[in-house]
């Protein structure tokens, strides 16, 4: 199974697309996990550092090569998640 999705992800990228992917999905399944503890400026703090780290990943990823606009997406989509979850939870919180 692990080389049918290694040959899935050549062409994007190949072994870094698929830990980006597991790394997005297990940061967000954690990030939901602790979102009910954390203060409104915390929640807010989180949403800053996931837009800066998917913004410049997806520069970096662009400037790389076309290849590699796969893993630009995954990080813009990773960043909108995270401030999509998050803002919801601060606009519960108030």
């Amino acid at each position: 199974m692990l080389e049918n999705l290694r040959s899935f992800a050549q062409p994007y990228g190949g072994d870094l697309f698929l830990l980006l992917i597991a790394l997005a999905v297990v940061s967000l399944a954690a990030l939901v996990g602790i979102r009910k503890r954390l203060q409104v400026q915390q929640l807010r703090r989180v949403i800053r550092v996931a837009a800066l780290v998917a913004l410049l990943g997806s520069v970096f990823a662009m400037q790389i090569g076309s290849a590699y606009y796969a893993i630009a997406g995954v990080l813009l989509a990773w960043g909108v998640l995270v401030g999509i979850i998050f803002g919801r939870e601060i606009g519960s919180k108030r």
